[in-house]
């Protein structure tokens, strides 16, 4: 194990044996509930996210025993869809890339369709420095600031046209490469050095995935880059060898359907409504104790929880420096989505597209449609920073601003637009966030110490990604962990 301190390593067996102790006499421990006689199991999942979902699968179907814990009421983690308005939505994970092969050949494995994504490819109007704008129009504007070539770029396109200008990244695993780790700067310093305006980073920093681009790390950012232009390229060389297939796609009927089919292969019932609380572990096992007093026993434990949800965990003994700090200071971006249904086409009054890219609090504006092209769905999309703000403001507050604002901007959708829903990832009491944002300087000191094992337990979830991302990375570091516990 990695404790070398003995005396902590023997501080854990005997609270081990302290609780073990009080399951058998059924002593109550606050503010756990009462202590049950504990399940057992050859490995204990914590999450049924899909790399715990997998992790499980894996294992049983090697002929392991898996005890699977989930703190919800359901299956999925940030994969999540509902039915809006008489229209489906994915909440989170939205799209399948052409390079999601686990995903894509799990969906198969459950006898589950693929079809196109449902988020609009329309383009977007503008609303920079007061004003509503063509994207015709951009380039020559009074309030476009930025300097240069950057001029002809729309705002809703830096993101991926400077990165893909400027990355040095050629291969998936390149930004492991300690050569790299001069670029582990937060992501507005990097764009500073390679002589983008200051205009241009201000607006490539206001709706994107992520906390502030004076402290996301540019390495990671430009590791994602560099893993979408691998997704495009694959999909144009499927393209050109005339496979018709759309560049991003969606389960029908739901992304959430996956986990769900997952679920139902499992040999053993998922605990749901069980927030692990307590783990103990040595050199010969690990016990779980929840919120509610059960306790699950095993010989490994696999913890598949965000590390947002892992910091709320009691290790004993405790983990290393490295997981526990990174645990502490980790940043989830959060994500906060309003359905609007618009009762007419406003935007025909106007004359601008329904869709917008906002420098304004409600940032993006995606308008969706059916098979016919009409728009059913107006999705105001808000990220990072912004998210958080609006999330301080209760559920009428926060739906009263959207309108005012979308209403402010466009003078022609007053009384037009019905609030049909709301989801805010960063409300979520197990989440606290849509997904994992390295700071700058963490990739150098954690990127690494997030895959170790820890003794017998093992680190599962998109956080721990190496090469993938998004619910493909997920599936990855479940068939990492299922090896290592199997191989040994």
């Amino acid at each position: 194990m990695q404790h070398s301190a003995a005396g902590s390593h023997g501080r854990g067996l005997d609270r081990r044996r302290f609780l073990a102790g009080l399951a058998a006499s059924g002593a109550t421990l606050s503010p756990l509930g009462r202590l049950r006689a504990a399940e057992r199991a050859d490995v204990v999942v914590i999450g049924a996210g899909l790399a715990g979902l997998y992790t499980a699968m894996l294992l049983e179907e090697a002929g392991a025993t898996v005890s699977l814990l989930e703190a919800s009421d359901h299956v999925g983690g940030r994969v999540r869809s509902r039915d809006i308005g008489g229209e489906l939505h994915e909440l989170g994970a939205s799209d399948i890339g052409v390079m999601y092969a686990r995903i894509v050949d799990m969906a198969n494995r459950m006898a589950l369709d693929l079809v196109p994504s449902s988020i609009s490819v329309r383009p977007f109007s503008f609303h920079v420095g007061g004003q509503l704008l063509a994207a015709d129009d951009w380039e020559a504007a009074d309030v476009n600031q930025t300097i240069g070539d950057e001029r002809a770029i729309l705002p809703s396109s830096l993101e991926r046209e400077l990165l893909g200008r400027l990355n040095p990244l050629r291969y998936l695993d390149d930004w492991l490469d300690p050569d790299q780790a001069e670029l582990d700067i937060p992501i507005a310093d990097f764009l500073l050095q390679q002589g983008v305006s200051p205009a241009a980073i201000q607006l490539f920093g206001h709706a994107y995935n992520g906390n502030s681009v004076h402290r996301t790390s540019a390495l990671a950012m430009l590791r994602d880059n560099a893993r979408t232009r691998f997704g495009i390229g694959a999909w144009r060389e499927l393209r050109e060898s005339g496979e018709d297939i759309a560049p991003l796609r969606q389960i029908a009927g739901g992304n959430q359907r996956l986990p769900e089919a997952m679920a139902t292969r499992l040999n053993r019932e998922i605990r749901f409504n069980c927030p692990a609380a307590l783990v103990s572990h040595s050199n010969t096992g690990v016990s779980v104790t929840c919120l509610d007093g059960g306790r699950y026993d095993g010989d490994y434990l696999v913890c598949a929880l965000p590390l947002t949800a892992m910091r709320r965990l009691e290790f004993f003994p405790a983990l290393s420096p490295a997981k526990n700090r990174l645990a502490a200071q980790s940043e989830y971006y959060a994500a906060t989505k309003f359905y609007l249904r618009p009762k007419t086409r406003f935007w025909e009054s106007d004359g601008f597209e329904p869709s917008m890219w906002t420098d304004g609090p409600i940032e993006r504006v995606y308008a969706l449609t059916d098979p016919s092209d009409d728009v059913h769905t107006l999705l105001v999309w808000i990220n990072g920073a912004g998210a958080r703000r609006i999330d301080q403001l209760d559920r009428d507050a926060a739906t009263r601003f959207v309108l005012n604002e979308f209403t402010r901007i466009r003078p022609t959708a007053r009384d037009q637009l019905e609030v049909m829903d709301f989801y805010s990832w960063g409300q979520m009491p197990h989440l606290g966030g849509c997904g994992f944002s390295y700071a700058a300087g963490q990739i150098a000191q954690y990127a690494d110490a997030l895959t170790r094992t820890e003794g017998r337990i093992y680190f599962a979830g998109e956080h721990t990604r190496r090469r993938e991302f998004g619910m493909e990375s997920a599936m990855a570091s479940a068939e990492r962990v299922a090896t290592e516990i199997l191989v040994g």
